[in-house]
């Protein structure tokens, strides 16, 4: 896909930009640094060029006497965002921007590392740059305010707390009407967190006809920002997150009459293209996952051994002496030394590797857990010591259990060199009470356990992670996310990666996979329509569990009326404990296929065509899923199917029934089918259920047609879908490996058209539902 819109591209005739013409001086030499690098690839490198150039070239042109710019970039969580805008930043000293600001997150851990970062790759290779913070130092104000006599760019990396902002706003303050030529662009990383308002705005008594009310002044955070960026007459706001749930439901008319207008991204929304390499939901959780054995469920006598009982607030979540680790922890200890074994046996002895543990956000109980690991370890080495051979025995079966991996080595190698890595192992507690740091630049061959809270939610990486522990819960979908430190790019040891986790947690983000798709179809289709975001609502598609963000952030939230058009939705989550419920389904897909009897045998599985829509809603008005499913609701698909035939869509459908070439089969409609195979991703859910190629089963062409690479385009597929014609897809899922008690397991999904009711079907931000 990626190569066969780079062809169409090439056909287009060169738009021209404002950015032409410009003398890429810093951005050549950013360029080269990044070239000269083994770790970037030149087509990465090519992306990064391409991309900070679309985004800069959709700010405003610096030549303009004054202006206010807002603006938006959408990344995934652990997936280049800092060499995004790092390369963003080289570009703006080079047309002309004279102050650059990058807000990087609350926590000195990530500051410091993103300071690191841009010193390496811009300010020493580059030119005319003056830093005013340092890897260890925050900003302080200078002692010569206006240091802007010289030609260059001035450079701060600061955190987004309230004591820093002040100094900020203080010192250009001081210099009020000398800032006119000096553009200002603030480049606000993980910008869904602190910056978001979530108060008021005072009102301009001469124009409001109620009185000003002090305590309707925005959140104090978020003043500082858009006092700052008040402050110089030719500003540039650039928010930069994964998780931009909170940013657009920003109010778009916002005004205060002390800081001017909010931080809403009126100007442009960017979505980052998904990068080569990465590791995301689909990787860890969909179709992808299903035969690298990713997710390990804690059960609940292990996460009550962690959360003994409720606790009130303020109160250590593990229960005072000596702390047992629970089985699953152990496991998990255990499966670490062996995959930093693997890695060093790759070849990656001087690399980083490191192993998530994230159960509390409460402090005392993070070091209480560090200390309860260290103690395990130690107790381990004095059993081997006692009964030698110990440790080996218990590193075999964790091997065992690791699944499919291309080992390096013979086992035995691999075993020894895992009871030496078990040796290895290092506990840091990164919180603020402990002051420990991670090191990597320091010491890049450390095995770090990195037992946490808050401070691993957020844009801090974790380099060479591949084991997470993990059983902190949430009741927001953006939090959520940020917490998904194992997402990121791990080239040569994505194989190794391995999650513990409840059932409901690893549910939880298989939904969020369809929940980020959504969205980020929401931005493609807003840029293609070539509208901005105060002209066109971003849609955003609800999860079943979580909300979006902290009602605090979605006060401008409001539902819009449901549809599924240009959707497939499928079901993920079964009961797989309900033998007759499920033989119920079963006997519901024969009534179907003895009323339309497949005609012929195509593309993996059997197919029928021109099914009334009446039957199709017939079928999922009747079938049962999960009481917990939200995914995949069967009546209320099917009353939407009626209402859209009433004026003419989706009133004739193709059913498919795959069956691949198996020994293992069931009756269906009194001929055979093969059964397919799905593992299971959680207790009674799978990760995805479609193969994405089935979608073009009855369309022109058929499915080869839409075939990039070894992928196939299911997306394509349901825009080309006539509006008239539906697809129910029928999958026969063998039950051995859910471990259901019947004949099979009927899973469930439609492939529908682009219908005229697109586009309300979401959750928007009210103060644009006229677009």
């Amino acid at each position: 896909m990626g190569s066969e819109a780079r062809h169409c591209f090439t056909l287009k005739p060169k738009l021209k930009l404002w950015t032409d013409g410009t003398a890429w001086t810093n951005w050549s030499r950013h360029e080269a640094y990044l070239r000269s690098q083994p770790k970037w690839k030149a087509h990465q490198v090519d992306s990064v060029a391409e991309e900070s150039l679309r985004i800069l070239a959709r700010t405003t042109p610096t030549g303009r006497p004054e202006f206010q710019c807002r603006g938006l970039v959408v990344g995934y969580v652990q997936s280049g965002k800092t060499a995004n805008f790092t390369a963003v930043a080289a570009r703006a000293s080079d047309v002309g921007y004279r102050l650059i600001i990058v807000l990087s997150g609350i926590h000195d851990s990530l500051r410091n590392q993103t300071q690191r970062r841009i010193e390496r790759e811009l300010v020493d290779v580059g030119v005319n740059w003056l830093a005013l913070t340092g890897p260890e130092t925050d900003f302080q104000e200078p002692e010569v305010a206006n240091g802007f006599g010289a030609t260059g760019t001035v450079l701060v990396v600061a955190k987004k707390i309230v004591p820093i902002l002040e100094r900020l706003n203080r010192w250009l303050g001081k210099l009020e009407g000398q800032l006119g030529d000096v553009p200002l662009l603030l480049i606000d990383d993980e910008a869904d967190q602190a910056s978001i308002n979530t108060r008021g705005n005072r009102r301009d008594p001469s124009v409001d006809e109620d009185e000003a009310v002090a305590d309707e002044s925005p959140s104090r955070t978020n003043e500082l920002i858009r006092d700052l960026l008040r402050s110089c007459p030719r500003a540039t706001y650039i928010a930069y997150t994964a998780t931009p749930f909170a940013n657009i439901l920003i109010d778009p008319g916002a005004f205060d009459n002390h800081v001017g207008e909010d931080l809403f991204p009126k100007d442009f929304v960017v979505q980052l293209p998904r990068p080569d390499g990465y590791t995301g939901t689909e990787e860890l959780f969909g179709v992808n996952a299903q035969h690298r054995n990713v997710l390990r469920v804690v059960d609940d006598n292990d996460v009550k051994a962690l959360k003994p009982k409720r606790r009130k607030k303020g109160e250590p979540l593990v229960a005072h002496g000596p702390l047992d680790l629970p089985q699953s922890l152990c496991d998990a200890l255990l499966t670490f030394a062996l995959a930093g074994a693997i890695r060093r046996l790759r070849g990656h002895q001087a690399e980083p590797h490191t192993m998530l543990v994230h159960v509390s956000q409460v402090q005392k109980d993070q070091i209480r857990i560090g200390a309860a690991i260290e103690e395990q370890i130690r107790a381990w080495f004095n059993h081997d010591r006692a009964e030698p051979g110990v440790i080996l025995g218990m590193l075999r079966s964790s091997l065992a259990d690791l699944g499919q991996v291309t080992l390096p080595a013979d086992v035995d190698v691999v075993l020894y060199e895992g009871h030496q890595n078990l040796a290895r192992l290092q506990v840091v507690v990164l919180n603020s009470s402990t002051g420990e740091e991670l090191e990597y630049d320091e010491r890049p061959d450390r095995q770090l356990i990195v037992v946490g809270g808050n401070r691993l939610s957020r844009g801090l990486t974790l380099e060479g992670l591949t084991i997470a522990y993990f059983l902190r819960t949430t009741t927001m979908a953006d939090t959520l996310l940020q917490m998904a430190r194992w997402y990121g790019f791990r080239s040569g040891y994505d194989d190794l990666i391995r999650i513990w986790t409840t059932d409901g947690i690893a549910e939880w983000f298989v939904e969020l996979s369809l929940v980020e798709e959504s969205l980020r179809d929401s931005i493609t289709a807003l840029n293609k329509a070539g509208r901005r975001p105060d002209e066109m609502a971003i849609r955003m598609r609800a999860h079943s569990k979580l909300l979006l963000t902290s009602k605090a952030k979605s006060r401008m939230l409001e539902l819009d009326a449901r549809s599924w058009s240009a959707e497939s939705p499928q079901t993920i989550l079964f009961p797989l404990r309900d033998a007759a419920l499920l033989e119920r389904n079963l006997d519901l897909a024969s009534e179907l296929l003895i009323a339309h009897p497949p005609t012929h045998v195509a593309h993996g599985g059997a197919i029928t065509h021109d099914v009334p829509a009446q039957d199709i809603a017939d079928f999922l008005q009747r079938y049962e899923g999960h009481p917990n499913s939200v995914a995949f609701q069967g009546s209320e698909i099917a009353d939407w199917i009626m209402e859209r035939a009433v004026v003419g869509e989706l009133v004739s459908w193709t059913v498919f029934v795959a069956s691949p070439q198996r020994e293992r089969q069931v009756l269906l409609g009194g001929r055979p089918y093969g059964l397919v195979h799905r593992s299971p991703s959680g207790n009674q859910a799978i990760g995805v259920l479609t193969d994405p190629s089935h979608e073009g089963v009855d369309l022109h062409g058929g499915p080869d047609r839409y075939r990039a690479g070894p992928t196939s385009n299911a997306r394509a597929m349901r825009h080309d879908r006539p509006p008239s014609r539906g697809l129910l897809l029928l999958y026969p899922l063998d039950p051995e490996p859910l471990h259901a008690p019947s004949r099979a397991v009927l899973g469930v999904a439609l492939s529908l058209p682009c219908t005229s009711d697109a586009g309300r079907s979401f959750m928007v931000n009210r103060g644009l539902l006229h677009g």
